[in-house]
């Protein structure tokens, strides 16, 4: 059985499975054991002026994980109490790229900062593209979806990209380990742009 990506306080969607359940509802991983279950907050859809807790239903889930989309069907089996529940976990998914760009592994110190205030924050770049990136840091970022921010580091053949301007377009916070991970959106400027497009052109011709 192929093991899912799951991480806790990932965002998981579900949807009933039937024509006259078309709702949906959005709920959080909260634990998993490989193969037997996943713990998740009770998923809750309004139906009119009701509000139903879909225990017992089988469903349709769906999350995002590094530019990939994970679709499979479960069954919620029972209420954990405390606002939390038990999935099945699934024996199969299925898994679409959501990429346009290869992304290429690297290990890269980064400074960055949110928005438009002055403060600089410090993390690792852990993997990169054409089009983005993927940022760790060892510290709880206070961003939001669509945030603007400024990244700088170096690439591995030492061209210095200097505060690339980006856009978060994902956030997933480890509140047990005090972390953040950042999906990020390149925007310019063209001159830095360049810089990491021949860099990732490079890798691929290459095989690096």
């Amino acid at each position: 059985m192929k093991k899912l990506p799951l991480e806790i306080e990932q965002e998981l969607t579900l949807r009933p499975l039937g024509e006259n359940m078309p709702h949906k509802a959005k709920s959080r991983i909260i634990g998993a054991k490989h193969g037997s279950y996943i713990i998740i907050d009770e998923p809750i859809i309004k139906i009119s002026d009701r509000l139903v807790v879909l225990i017992g239903q089988a469903v349709l889930c769906w999350f995002f994980h590094e530019g990939d989309v994970y679709r499979f069907e479960s069954v919620i089996l029972k209420s954990l109490g405390e606002g939390l529940c038990l999935l099945e976990y699934p024996s199969h998914f299925q898994v679409e790229s959501l990429r346009r760009h290869i992304r290429i592994k690297v290990n890269l110190e980064t400074k960055f900062k949110i928005g438009f205030k002055p403060d600089v924050f410090t993390g690792t770049l852990v993997d990169i593209s054409e089009g983005g990136c993927r940022l760790v840091s060892d510290s709880i970022v206070f961003a939001g979806i669509n945030d603007r921010i400024l990244l700088s580091f170096s690439l591995p053949d030492d061209r210095l990209i200097k505060e690339i301007e980006g856009v978060v377009r994902n956030i997933l916070h480890d509140r047990l380990r005090k972390r953040s991970e950042l999906g990020i959106q390149f925007k310019g400027p063209e001159s830095e742009l360049s810089k990491i497009n021949s860099f990732c052109q490079f890798c691929q011709y290459f095989k690096v």
